[in-house]
């Protein structure tokens, strides 16, 4: 090859078609776009054009229902300011990330970054799980992965309850049986890339697609053939039932989006057929679960004229909602791919349920409402600790599967006539719902006091329920009063917060983040727990320690074995929850201690 003459200039970007300068600019980053565009006019025009900003949008994957994103990106000839919605977006981020940071590095105030992270909406969350997959490169990384983990588990919620407010208020999605229970995922999704709404109904057309890549000619088939052929596919790929022999009422087989999602996509009944409903549907049938006792079946009708042969309908089978071997098939996806006759699931049901009336029969052998069928899965996720205690394959906080069901019980409306549950039921609900918020949500102020707090208006005790969350609100900007090691009678507190230890009797490990010089707990916790039986009694500093099995607990000093630096192993780390963080910024493997975050109360440790 000929050399390149000495002197002779190398081809200059200016020499370049637009088009290739454009090209290029897709692969650099915005910043060089920004910074082409204000060398020259030629540039500032080529930098600008609207296609190119177009493809700095799609690097993103979670945006906003607000910009309406999918329109957007289906028809790029109808928008063309996608400069201005990227420089959105980018600001939406930048102020996300600083929040974190404020968050980690000031003790009060904190829920006014948090809410100014739900103000992004969904455009924080690709933010917010970059900030928690790359703790590990901050300085404060148990702090940082805590808090952004915290902050999406704030905004999952939010938008859960927003959808739910918005089909209980327009009555859209009446017909909709996937997305109430698809919200339920939302409290439950965590950290976890896939499993939101729109990841939910993505899966589902994918087991349609299969469906029809098996069967290219399944349109021609009779509505009968059609709904066996397709619980014989989602049976025989294992996207509906239990396999593996796992337990029927682990918590990870009640959630729509888990079991779409999960590596075993196991299901109880009810989610399996709400699965298998709307795959039948996408081939024409009008499909919908029944709300069978103990067991969820399917219902598939034919389209309007036809039975479900296939043939054209007699006339003299009268009403499509009466109940008739031509017009109704009941299928049971979840054990087989054959259908069950009418009058098998009646007498069962009569069995079943001796003393139901004729009404109470059809209604079970009728199509449920997504109300319905939404309340009666949170009644499962609620009892399903009852039935099993192990844990679920595909993890799940038991917490936040509770409070997803608590939440459904409260906002969904009692009856489709009615606007919210009535009073006597309401108020039982709200009560168990604030004991679970207070005790592991308090970081949800914002969602009650805006979401929920309008529903106690019309209770007896609607005004302790908004004096709680002025107390919550004014305690974020109220710091507590410091314990100083210098006092006299602190005198005895021999160990510090973020000393790592093994309880002396019990052999947990353990982390302390708090202390008191005495036992400061009311009586009736002191008897309970048999404090005056110790040695030496409720007159030894008390610690409050994080445990390695996610509980918090109150130790008394004589319990307390400290671990030196050599024993702290990463074994050790490890073991404790992702909650470490928010107490500590990070671990000093030098003192073989956890750096505080609490110094307004402990300023000395």
């Amino acid at each position: 090859m000929e050399q390149r003459a000495a002197g002779q200039a190398r081809p200059q970007i200016t020499t370049l078609p637009d088009e290739v300068i454009q090209a290029i600019l897709s692969y650099s980053p915005p910043t060089t776009a920004i910074s082409l565009q204000q060398t020259c006019r030629r540039f500032s025009s080529v930098a600008n054009e609207p296609l190119l900003w177009r493809q700095y949008c799609q690097t993103y994957r979670w945006w906003d229902k607000r910009h309406n994103i999918k329109s957007k990106f289906r028809d790029a000839s109808s928008f063309a300011d996608w400069k201005s919605l990227y420089a959105n977006r980018h600001t939406s981020s930048h102020a996300t990330r600083n929040a974190i940071d404020r968050i980690v590095a000031e003790e009060l105030g904190r829920l006014d970054w948090i809410n100014i992270i739900l103000e992004a909406g969904y455009d924080a969350k690709e933010t917010l799980l970059d900030m928690f997959r790359n703790a590990a490169s901050s300085q404060n990384y148990l702090a940082q992965k805590y808090w952004s983990h915290a902050a999406l588990g704030c905004l999952h919620r939010i938008l859960a309850v927003d959808e739910w407010l918005a089909i209980k208020a327009s009555g859209a999605g009446a017909d909709s049986f996937e997305m109430p229970l698809a919200i339920l995922d939302l409290f439950v999704l965590g950290e976890n890339e896939h499993g939101d709404i729109d990841d939910v109904f993505e899966r589902l057309d994918s087991y349609a697609s299969s469906v029809r890549n098996a069967n290219p000619d399944i349109d021609e088939f009779s509505p009968r053939k059609k709904a066996t052929t397709i619980a014989e596919h989602l049976l025989q790929n294992k996207w509906v039932g239990i396999q593996d022999d796992r337990h029927y009422h682990s918590l990870d087989h009640m959630f729509l989006g888990v079991a779409l999602f999960s590596e075993n996509r196991n299901s109880v009944p009810l989610i399996s057929a709400i699965i298998y409903c709307y795959v039948a549907r996408q081939f024409h049938l009008r499909a919908a679960p029944c709300s069978y006792p103990y067991h969820v079946h399917a219902l598939v009708q034919p389209p309007p004229g036809i039975d479900i042969n296939g043939k054209p309908l007699p006339e003299v089978c009268g009403s499509e909602q009466q109940q008739s071997e031509l017009t109704h098939l009941y299928m049971d996806p979840f054990n087989t791919s054959e259908p069950i006759s009418y009058s098998t699931l009646l007498e069962r049901a009569r069995f079943i349920a001796p003393a139901s009336t004729p009404a109470q029969l059809a209604s079970y052998l009728s199509a449920a409402s997504p109300r319905d069928l939404t309340i009666r899965t949170a009644h499962n996720i609620l009892s399903s600790p009852q039935h099993y205690r192990g844990p679920p394959v595909h993890p799940i906080n038991p917490n936040l599967a509770t409070y997803a069901a608590l939440f459904s019980l409260v906002l969904l409306p009692s009856s489709p006539t009615s606007p919210q549950p009535p009073p006597a039921q309401l108020r039982q609900h709200l009560s168990v719902l604030t004991q679970h918020f207070l005790e592991y949500f308090d970081l949800d102020i914002h969602l009650f006091e805006t979401r929920i707090l309008s529903l106690t208006n019309f209770l007896p005790d609607a005004r302790a329920y908004r004096n709680l969350i002025h107390q919550l609100k004014d305690s974020d900007h109220e710091s507590r009063p410091p314990k100083y090691r210098s006092e006299p009678r602190n005198d005895v507190v021999r160990y510090r917060v973020g000393h790592v230890f093994r309880h002396r009797i019990r052999e947990y490990l353990a982390v302390i983040y708090g202390w008191d010089p005495y036992c400061r707990m009311q009586e009736q916790w002191i008897a309970h727990n048999q404090v005056d039986r110790l040695p030496n009694g409720r007159h030894q500093p008390f610690y409050n320690v994080l445990v390695d099995d996610e509980s918090t607990r109150y130790v008394a000093q004589e319990n307390v074995i400290v671990l030196s630096p050599e024993e702290i192993t990463e074994h050790v780390l490890s073991s404790f929850p992702i909650e470490i963080g928010k107490w500590f910024k990070r671990y000093d493997p030098k003192l073989g201690v956890f750096v505080s975050n609490v110094r307004e109360e402990y300023p000395d440790d």
